[in-house]
């Protein structure tokens, strides 16, 4: 197969109009924007210090319908970096051979972070609902699928948020 079959490559179209009735009835995971990211990942970090994977795979688990990208992760990441909110470090973990760079928010974005939580926990209230109940998100933020110290530190737990 050469690359111009490859990029002209279509998705299987649905069979008949049922098939369209159930994209609606079921709506396909979305994907968050670089905002929803930011604030997933000050959520968690409000919670306890965290890293990268634990991140995705903890928005996965906590909102099955919503996921979060490698490249938005780290333009998130960046973006928090950039502004001072948060420092990293790295921690030793029995498991993995290498250490894990964990995450911390600094104290000094706690009060702004926190600000930020109302406003996002009522955008996951609004889109989880339109999720399960078949209706699409139309608000920002959301794309449908298709595309400090070294060392340990008191009080964080190894499994991230």
């Amino acid at each position: 197969m050469s690359a111009r079959e490859i990029s002209t490559r279509r998705l299987p179209f649905p069979s008949g109009l049922g098939g369209i009735r159930a994209f609606f009835e079921q709506p396909p995971i979305q994907h968050l924007g670089l905002e929803l990211a930011v604030c997933w990942i000050l959520e968690c970090l409000l919670q306890q210090d965290s890293y990268p994977t634990a991140l995705m795979h903890g928005l996965s688990e906590a909102h099955p319908k919503l996921r979060l990208s490698e490249t938005v992760l780290q333009q998130a990441l960046s973006f928090l970096d950039q502004d001072g909110a948060i420092s990293s470090y790295s921690q030793r973990c029995p498991s993995r051979g290498r250490p894990r760079r964990m995450l911390h928010l600094l104290d000094d974005h706690r009060d702004a972070a926190l600000q930020l939580m109302h406003p996002w926990h009522l955008w996951l209230e609004e889109n989880e609902h339109e999720l399960h109940s078949g209706r699409h998100a139309t608000g920002p933020g959301v794309h449908p699928v298709a595309h400090a110290a070294a060392g340990h530190r008191p009080g964080v737990l190894p499994a991230g948020c």
